[in-house]
């Protein structure tokens, strides 16, 4: 058989299989035909007045403030309604923003709808590190707009189809508290009935002022603080799907090719290529769920591992300093440890991070630069140790909310409750390479 055979009867070999498979793992999705999903009937619901960002979406009240307290900052520009408890480096880099926007006399406004939570109307809950999380994501269509602060002029606008937007908090737990594995510790403590006038209260802090009276009240309620806000795109799962059979198709093409072109029996060289292609397609997934095995067993060498708390690390290390006026935001995306050095003392880790950032020049339009930096960071093995000379109880600044305290007797900051680690814990930046 000569080439051009071969790779005609290889190619319609191929179509066959792929649209068989196809046709099982691939659902075609024709709701974006209708009018109601087009980009201009989208357009016009995301462009509706609402006096805040997510009225109407259907939210619950705690999702929606979540949300709405860094929408609300962004698309007025505004430093003065960030909510009070915001993690240290998230709100240095907020309020950097916010800064520059005023600078160009410009806001960011996004705006969202159609939102439908994913995969339900709730928060996802995990504790690690001695703090409890929530997280929050919502699927929706997105509009990004970067205009004058009085909105006569846009600068820019970007349409995403189908967007997700993300909300990451946490707040601290005490070890007293911490018995058994619960999602929620305090979730029983968010209302009190005020000891003064008997009204009910709902606890918003650590000290609570009732607005009836005007007693104060002390609670050991820990409110929660943001970590972190985006929004970004990501392909469906059909799409993923399609993607991964293109490129098993591919090889499936080439080994029957070969097998066609070098073997005169037609039907022994498609049974060959067919079993060559199955045997690299499995040699290829046993690969790679093995690397993924051993980068999943990485985290458990470390004590207390964080990733939340090993990203705030890395935001810092990297934007300490920062010489470009033009930079607005920065973030770090996706970590993947490399390799876990412990030493009786230490721990180092190498990584590979990838990182965002966003540029505004003045009297031009943002745009993104995206890359991605080989890190290797170390810190103490055991940070749960504390000093016991007592140079621990002097007065310092609160990692998470910034905040000038003495330490309670809990190593606690006395404002937010945040666990106090000092430079034991901290991951702290030796080298790094693109």
């Amino acid at each position: 058989m000569n080439i051009w055979e071969a790779f005609l009867l290889a190619a319609a070999f191929t179509l066959v299989c792929a649209g068989y498979v196809g046709k099982k793992v691939i659902k075609i999705d024709l709701s974006g035909l209708l009018p109601k999903n087009w980009k201009r009937a989208k357009r016009r619901r995301l462009l509706a007045e609402r006096r805040t960002p997510l009225q109407g979406a259907g939210l619950r009240d705690d999702i929606k403030k979540s949300f709405e307290n860094v929408l609300l900052p962004l698309g007025r520009a505004d430093k003065g309604l960030l909510p009070a408890r915001m993690d240290k480096t998230f709100r240095r880099n907020t309020e950097r923003q916010l800064e520059l926007l005023k600078q160009r006399k410009l806001c960011r406004e996004i705006r969202l709808a159609d939102v439908v939570p994913v995969p339900k109307n709730d928060f996802k809950r995990w504790n690690d590190d001695g703090r409890e999380w929530r997280e929050s994501i919502l699927q929706c269509c997105a509009l990004e707009r970067f205009a004058s602060s009085g909105g006569e002029k846009l600068i820019q606008e970007t349409y995403h189809k189908k967007a997700y937007a993300r909300i990451l908090q946490s707040r601290h737990v005490r070890n007293a508290d911490r018995v058994g594995k619960k999602e929620n510790y305090y979730v029983d403590r968010i209302k009190v009935i005020c000891p003064s006038c008997g009204a009910e209260v709902e606890l918003n802090s650590q000290q609570t002022v009732c607005p009836y009276c005007g007693g104060v009240m002390q609670s050991d309620f820990y409110d929660w603080q943001t970590e972190a806000f985006e929004v970004y795109e990501e392909i469906g799962e059909d799409l993923q799907r399609a993607l991964y059979l293109l490129a098993s198709s591919m090889i499936l093409f080439i080994c029957v090719f070969l097998c066609l072109w070098l073997i005169p029996d037609i039907q022994v060289s498609l049974a060959v290529g067919f079993g060559v292609a199955i045997v690299v397609l499995a040699s290829i997934l046993i690969m790679t769920s093995r690397k993924t095995a051993k980068q999943e067993k990485l985290p458990e060498e470390i004590v207390r591992y964080s990733e939340n708390y090993l990203r705030s690390c890395i935001n810092e290390s990297l934007y300490q300093k920062i010489s470009d006026t033009d930079l607005m935001e920065y973030s770090v995306g996706s970590i993947i440890l490399k390799k876990v050095v412990n030493t009786e003392k230490t721990t180092q880790i190498t990584a590979r991070v990838y990182i965002s950032e966003t540029y505004l020049p003045e009297g031009k339009k943002p745009y993104t630069k995206k890359h991605k930096r080989i890190l290797t960071l170390q810190r103490a093995r055991y940070p749960q140790r504390r000093k016991s000379d007592g140079s621990f109880f002097t007065e310092k600044d609160c990692p998470s909310c910034g905040a000038n305290f003495i330490p309670d007797e809990n190593h606690c900051c006395s404002f937010c409750g945040y666990g106090l680690h000092l430079n034991n814990s901290k991951w702290s930046l030796k080298t790094t390479k693109k």
